[in-house]
């Protein structure tokens, strides 16, 4: 495990990004909000639906991008590390250490008796990495993945 920390969840989404600087965020669309995640080279934000209480966050590398078959929600997403990652809440992400490379990341949602949510991503190596819709359940109603980018919340120079 690399990382286990309770995360308070705002603006319903959890963010991975690269650096040590706040990303700018992204705007999400309806097709978004149906897949479970938002997009754009460096930076994913996932969805949470919306809850009373705290959530607790996993991060793991992983061997496989296998399904945990109590994940109430699953998607899949390609990310490249090229330097430090920052996991967590859009406002104040957690430093988090993985190796450079490139990997698939699986986001599952899982029932916890402590907390409203467990959310776990697991990274795991991977050439050819992929967008996929593994499990609907929480806010995703796709089958499929409707849109494999998203725009910057704030336009550059902003």
């Amino acid at each position: 495990m690399l990382a286990d920390f309770p995360v308070t969840i705002d603006y319903t989404q959890i963010v991975v990004e690269i650096g040590d600087q706040p990303a700018p965020g992204l705007l999400w669309t309806d097709d978004h909000v149906a897949q479970g995640f938002a997009w754009s080279q460096g930076l994913v934000s996932f969805g949470v639906p919306d809850h009373d209480g705290g959530s607790r966050l996993q991060v793991e590398l992983s061997p496989d991008a296998a399904l945990d078959p109590q994940a109430l929600w699953a998607v899949q997403v390609p990310f490249r590390v090229t330097g430090p990652l920052r996991i967590g809440n859009i406002f104040d992400p957690t430093p988090v250490a993985v190796p450079m490379g490139n990997y698939i990341v699986t986001y599952q949602g899982l029932a916890d008796p402590d907390y409203a949510y467990l959310l776990r991503l697991s990274f795991t190596a991977d050439d050819a990495p992929g967008f996929r819709v593994l499990k609907r359940g929480g806010d995703i109603t796709a089958d499929q993945v409707l849109r494999r980018d998203a725009e910057p919340a704030f336009p550059a120079g902003q």
